[in-house]
């Protein structure tokens, strides 16, 4: 008899143990919202505690700093140089950006980088031609003649026309005009060369004139034939005669002839 109630008797023990352990597992499942709820996720933080939660790095500690109201004022390497408060430090500044190509000065009314850049120097040029010294005025004048931009040239030609003759000054102005394609700045240079010529300051004008007209861009050299006349005396004329010859006929050579013409007839007295 004891042999044939030992499976039920198991059974009913399985049944027990299985009971037990539902019972301990709804137990554990009544504790456990409020475990969750003491420790909220990142998602249910707020805003703030949850960038400092996650700000565990100096990459995170760094992107949070960026991301505060302020952090974003960063200057451009131009207008760092803008802030200066002296124009020739200005003016270092905006020459090193420009060439550096980090200069960012172009603002929301759409101007060209390049252009913005050019007319922040010129403003500098104009500045420290109001409070710079001479000596600045000359050394920034001879700097910036040759620069690759005709709108700040011709501000250092004038600021160079302002100041006293200076030997460097001429020899500066005219290697960067001798490799100039700017009919225009040519035109403004002609007075000043002129202003130079009476103090006997010539020092390499007759290459200059005989390279552009030979081999200058159409409008430098047409702008050259045009207006050689008050530049050619005794010493020189000869050689502007013989370039007529080795020029291929039209506009250039014609305005180089007329030129020539008109020299000899004021000498004759014609």
């Amino acid at each position: 008899m004891a042999d044939r109630n030992r499976p039920a008797n198991w059974r009913a023990a399985a049944l027990l143990l299985l009971a037990a352990g539902a019972l301990a597992w709804l137990w554990w499942m009544r504790d456990a919202p409020a475990a969750d709820a003491a420790t909220p996720t990142a998602a249910a933080l707020p805003a703030s505690a949850a960038v400092l939660a996650a700000a565990s790095g100096p990459a995170s500690a760094l992107a949070a700093a960026a991301s505060e109201p302020g952090a974003s004022g960063f200057l451009s390497a131009g207008r760092q140089a803008l802030a200066q408060p002296h124009p020739a430090q200005a003016l270092r500044g905006l020459k090193t950006c420009y060439f550096q190509g980090n200069c960012q000065l172009a603002g929301p009314e759409g101007l060209d980088e390049h252009f913005a850049d050019s007319r922040a120097i010129v403003e500098q040029l104009k500045r420290l031609g109001e409070t710079g010294s001479a000596a600045e005025q000359a050394d920034w004048a001879r700097e910036l003649i040759g620069f690759p931009d005709g709108h700040v040239q011709a501000a250092a030609l004038a600021l160079a026309a302002r100041l006293p003759p200076a030997a460097e000054t001429v020899s500066a102005t005219v290697a960067a005009l001798r490799e100039s394609y700017d009919a225009v700045l040519l035109r403004q240079a002609y007075p000043v060369l002129q202003q130079w010529q009476q103090l006997g300051l010539t020092a390499g004008y007759d290459e200059m004139f005989l390279q552009l007209v030979h081999t200058g861009g159409w409008q430098a050299a047409q702008s050259v034939a045009e207006n050689i006349g008050p530049f050619l005396n005794a010493g020189n004329v000869a050689r502007f005669e013989q370039l007529v010859g080795q020029l291929q006929p039209g506009a250039r050579q014609d305005a180089l002839k007329r030129a020539l013409r008109d020299y000899q007839l004021l000498r004759s007295g014609g």
